[in-house]
């Protein structure tokens, strides 16, 4: 059985995620599923903030 390092990202629960990280030699170590949710939330903000200095 091949050993992995498993998601550090936690649930509102507290239990860890036992997804595999992505890249278990990199300093954050997240799953698939969160790097998505992740990359989602900060494309949100960039368009939230882009729109902000939009305005007059």
């Amino acid at each position: 059985m091949a050993s992995y390092v498993t998601c550090r990202v936690l649930t509102g629960r507290g239990n860890q995620c036992t997804g595999e990280a992505v890249d278990p030699s990199a300093e954050l170590k997240i799953c698939a599923r969160h790097l998505a949710e992740a990359q989602r939330l900060i494309r949100e903000a960039f368009q939230r903030a882009g729109k902000a200095s939009d305005s007059p």
